[in-house]
């Protein structure tokens, strides 16, 4: 049970000094600023642009006290545009801004929950320069606090960010009814990034509300069963326990509705044999289940009754809305297309279709038209539905709404879903045929979730038995995507299997191909909210996509655009660092806000024998804030990846974080850097503020860290962070050359004078071990690009022939 307690608690006097008395500095880059902070007394959430419930409950007993200074802060100050949110204490948190490097200082505050002490303590950073920085946090930190961090220089301090502060994205289903399960998905969403604890508070838009014990956890997704609740309006707030009231995330807006959009389907239910269906496997049923399907929508909502039996059609059917198509089990009632189509067994539909319990079986006589063509849909369910659709799409949507697939088979090579919202797929078996692309495309929308699903090929004895290996390929072509989720996911010998019959650049099972857009020239002028350029230059077709500053001031900031006229854009979310004359812009399909958690992915045993793309996770392009995180990969031909393009086209990722994850038995680990691109432009950032932690990877063919620098200008990558990962049994730990992705031919190149550049890597206890590889010709670490800058600490190789000093 959650008991409350109030922690509106007020400060100490002269709480600076009091923290400053309880700190102990761990090294010497760490001391008190009790001497030169200002003195102030407790701020509040509304200080730091934290938001809370209001009215505002008591907190749940469980969460940490947090009693934070406010420090007046200045526009002329040292500035954070962007930021890595999670780290713990001896972990690295890295950032762009303004006046970050030189005589700037970074105040840290953290408290400890159980003995109520708190900290502010100095430190400097490990790197930096006039666009990003990297900092260490303090050994002696309480483990796992809401940490806040000011920058601070000649006595002006910038707004503060916080790291492991609870972050809601998205929420689904974003409209249920009471005892249904919804999730809030986000990061940072449990205590100490764990699976117990997480506290989550509903209410109405005005009034007091309740907490609901979570019915599941982890860092990225939280389960609750909602409660008996008058339908309406709601908002739903998250807690992760650090931060007391500094850290609640929301709201996310929730509708509670009176019943599911298929309840009253149950009320009337039609039997198609009524109707003169056999059923038997050799009479035709065609008109029968038309007739059926007429009557069932002049009755709606109703439910169509397919007793178990084999239908066979020969012509389209149009599914009406509000009807369920109801079978006796996938295994019991089959849907069968017996004559050729080239065109959808089913169309239509707009509201609340379901089918559930049969099978729909296209037979091959669809062509390479889908099995459903259901063009936009609001609520469309397949419920332990077996599509057989095989060498052809199981379904098609463009522009759908609420999309529940559970506990279903998909035979197919692949379905598109353009850009719809509130996909959920759980509990599914996705089987691929005919070198399929993929089992989810997107090309833009938002709010899908996968999880618990399994993908493998549908029948290795058969030459069009295979897919290529990819569960998920994002696009940009409709614009942005963002708010996105898998867990539990498994793959098996998921990967392209012969290069002479398909392209082997493929395999990604989970692949961001964000290429769409480019750089924006004409800027005149910005504001806070708005970024304005010549008229020729955006328009209103650019609502939807993103604005990203890729150099100059404000480096690494992605907004997104909801309004355009006469060339000035509106966003939806302030600058934090309010771009100027020196900073470049890209226009970009973008995707962003994305978790990848606790899945297991395998390729196939051929990882080493040719250059395919087999891997876990591809981040490519304009992709931003996202975590790949606790996840198992083996058999792959490059472990994971982050890639950046052209910097003419400004196609950047910034701040990824890959945690936690195992890569085994594989070809290479882990690849990152610039690839293909084929022209350049000084000045464009290729990637800003990566964190890679807390990885293993062992039993590797090839290179532990494939660091790759392309031809042209731009594209660097600057503030990348390599720390407390382990390697072992491979013969090249880290390697910094020119393209990488090519199969070894006994040497490691340089690049060219015109090339990306990677600078202030940082590598933090790092361990690369050569262990079982063979020891002839083996490489710990080398770096061909002399212009590339780094810190190593602590990260050691050992073993290998050469390359066992490190940078």
């Amino acid at each position: 049970m959650l008991r409350p307690h109030d922690d509106r608690r007020g400060a100490p006097a002269l709480l600076i000094a009091l923290a400053a008395a309880l700190c102990i500095a761990a090294s010497p880059s760490y001391e008190s600023i009790a001497a030169t902070a200002p003195t102030a007394g407790q701020a509040s959430p509304a200080d730091f642009g934290f938001p809370v419930p209001i009215p505002e409950p008591p907190l749940p007993e469980g969460t940490d006290a947090f009693d934070p200074p406010s420090f007046p802060t200045s526009a002329t100050g040292p500035l954070i545009a962007e930021s890595a949110r999670t780290a713990d204490r001896d972990q690295i948190v890295t950032m762009t801004g303004v006046d970050l490097d030189g005589e700037t200082r970074f105040a840290v505050f953290a408290q400890d929950g159980a003995a109520e002490t708190s900290s502010v303590r100095s430190i400097t950073t490990l790197r930096a320069d006039k666009t990003a920085a990297s900092l260490l946090l303090p050994t002696t930190l309480p483990p796992w606090s809401m940490y806040l961090l000011w920058p601070e220089r000649r006595g002006r301090y910038g707004a503060p960010v916080a790291v492991n502060r609870t972050e809601a994205w998205w929420i689904g289903p974003d409209n249920a009814t009471t005892g249904a399960v919804v999730s809030v998905f986000g990061r940072n969403l449990a205590r100490a990034n764990g699976t117990a604890t997480s506290f989550v508070y509903i209410k109405p838009a005005r009034g007091a509300g309740r907490y609901i014990e979570p019915v599941a956890v982890n860092p990225f997704k939280v389960d609750v069963r909602l409660p008996s609740l008058a339908p309406g309006a709601y908002e739903v707030w998250i807690h992760n326990g650090h931060g007391g009231r500094f850290g609640w995330s929301g709201p996310l807006a929730l509708t509670v509705l009176d019943r599911s959009p298929w309840a009253a389907q149950a009320e009337t239910v039609l039997d198609v044999m009524r109707f003169g269906a056999k059923g038997d496997g050799t009479v035709d049923d065609t008109n029968a289940v038309r007739t059926a399907l007429a009557a069932a929508a002049a009755q709606a909502p109703a439910t169509l009754h397919f007793p178990a039996g084999r239908y066979l059609v020969s012509a389209p059917l149009q599914a009406p809305d509000n009807v369920r198509w109801l079978g006796e089990g996938m295994d019991q009632t089959e849907i069968v297309l017996d004559a050729l189509l080239n065109g959808s067994l089913i169309d239509g539909a707009e509201e609340n279709a379901r089918f559930e319990a049969l099978t729909l079986d296209a037979n091959g006589n669809t062509g390479k038209h889908p099995l459903l063509w259901i063009p936009a849909v609001s609520n469309f369910s397949l419920e332990a539905v077996r599509i057989r659709a095989w060498n052809a799409p199981a379904l098609e949507t463009r522009d759908s709404r609420g999309i529940f697939i559970n506990a279903s088979e998909m035979i197919e090579n692949g379905s598109f879903y353009g850009n719809s919202r509130q996909i959920f797929m759980t509990g599914n078996r996705f089987r691929m045929t005919g070198y399929g692309e993929s089992v989810v495309a997107l090309w833009g929308g938002s709010d899908l979730a996968m999880v618990g699903n399994d993908l493998a090929n549908a029948d290795e004895s058969r030459d069009d038995g295979h897919g290529i290996g990819r569960f998920f390929v994002a696009q940009g072509h409709h614009g942005s995507l963002r708010n996105l989720y898998w867990g539990g996911n498994v793959s098996h010998n998921a990967a392209p299997h012969d290069c002479s019959k398909v392209d082997c650049n493929k395999g990604e099972q989970i692949c961001f191909e964000m290429a769409s857009g480019g750089l924006l020239e004409g800027f005149r002028g910005a504001s806070e909210t708005t970024a304005s350029f010549s008229a020729s230059a955006i328009g209103p077709s650019a609502v939807g996509w993103d604005l990203v500053i890729v150099g100059g001031r404000g480096a690494g900031q992605r907004r997104a655009i909801t309004a355009v006229r006469q060339g000035s854009a509106t966003l939806e979310t302030p600058w934090k660092v309010v771009p100027d004359a020196s900073s470049r812009f890209a226009l970009a399909g973008a995707a962003y806000r994305a978790a990848i958690y606790g899945n297991s992915f395998e390729g196939r045993a051929s990882y080493s024998a040719h250059d395919s793309n087999s891997t876990a996770v591809l981040l490519y392009g304009n992709v931003y804030d996202m975590v790949v995180d606790s996840n198992q990969v083996r058999q792959m031909r490059h472990g994971l990846m982050t890639v950046a393009l052209a910097s003419t086209g400004g196609m950047s990722p910034y701040f990824l974080q890959y945690s936690n994850n195992n890569v085994s038995d594989s070809n290479s680990g882990l690849y990152v850097g610039t690839s293909f691109a084929e022209a350049g432009e000084a000045g464009i950032w290729g990637g800003l503020g990566h964190i890679y932690r807390n990885n293993r990877f062992e039993r590797l063919a090839h290179i532990g860290v494939e660091f790759e620098s392309w031809t042209f200008d731009g594209a660097d990558f600057n503030t990348t962070v390599f720390e407390g990962n382990r390697f072992e049994d491979l013969p090249f730990g880290f390697i910094d050359a020119f393209q990488l992705l090519w199969t070894y031919d006994g040497a490691f190149k340089a690049p060219p004078p015109q090339s990306s550049r990677k600078y202030n890597t940082v590598l933090y206890r790092n361990s690369f071990e050569r262990g079982a590889a063979p020891l002839a010709g083996s490489v710990g670490f080398a770096s061909r690009q002399p212009q590339n800058t780094w810190l190593n600490r602590g990260s050691t190789w050992t073993g290998f022939a050469a390359g066992n000093a490190g940078p």
